[in-house]
């Protein structure tokens, strides 16, 4: 449990930070939480049919897509309830624009703080496992290989996912959970933008892998890790002066 930054009413909110765990956790019950049924009536537990995902992709992100107009209809309507804190940006009158930017700061159902679940665990989660969904779409078209470049996107955008949930506390000094409302735009953002657009990448190299060599790819891991270890101090420091 963490406190979060210093409100305009003076007070800070208390937020459990287990997005960490819930990264692992996710990955364990996909490797391991699918029943199945044996001939003699037992149950066994195995992999999650992961093609299964790329498969169904687009039935998965218009689920995603209604799902965030619902919530985001719900944010609004009960951010009209007495003793809502309100995000200075979210009050401009104009109702379209309002359900977009979000009026409330810090919506809550209870202690359960939804804009800040919202913000790491699902989208980036959603992410890590659609981008195992094509690898594994391609492992079976492929004949039982994967190739290079299939592996290291997994692998450079698995580590930025891994990175974010190992580092959940510096979100709390972010300006979506301190200043920004929760509506539309970081209800979208978080539950279809990231998981559906950001795994482009993945699902194009299924079938139109372009085949790099160890030679070219060489550079390329040298490049991204650089740019890792810049991206990770930069935002380490950044998270320190806010604090």
């Amino acid at each position: 449990v963490a406190e979060g930054v210093k409100l305009k009413t003076g007070e800070r909110l208390k937020y459990r930070l287990n997005g960490h765990l819930s990264f692992w956790i996710s990955f364990v019950v996909l490797g391991y939480g699918m029943p199945t049924l044996t001939e003699d009536g037992g149950v066994t537990m195995g992999m999650f049919p992961l093609s299964w995902l790329y498969d169904h992709y687009l039935q998965l992100l218009t689920a995603s897509v209604a799902f965030s107009f619902t919530l985001s209809a719900y944010l609004y309507a009960s951010s009209f309830g007495t003793g809502k804190l309100l995000a200075d940006g979210g009050v401009s009158g104009n109702a379209l624009y309002d359900f977009f930017i979000g009026r409330e700061l810090n919506p809550r159902v209870s202690s359960f703080d939804l804009k800040c679940f919202c913000e790491l665990r699902p989208g980036l989660i959603g992410w890590a496992v659609i981008n195992l969904a094509c690898a594994a779409k391609q492992f079976e078209l492929r004949g039982g290989s994967l190739s290079y470049s299939m592996v290291l996107v997994n692998a450079f955008q698995g580590l930025y996912v891994w990175d974010a949930l190992f580092q959940e506390r510096a979100i709390l000094t972010t300006m979506d959970i301190t200043t920004d409302g929760f509506g539309f735009m970081l209800a979208f953002g978080d539950l279809a933008w990231v998981p559906f657009t950001y795994t482009l990448q993945a699902r194009y190299l299924v079938n139109h892998d372009p085949g790099l060599s160890v030679p070219v790819l060489a550079p390329i891991v040298v490049l991204n890790m650089m740019g890792y270890f810049v991206f990770r101090g930069a935002n380490g420091q950044k998270d320190a002066f806010r604090r």
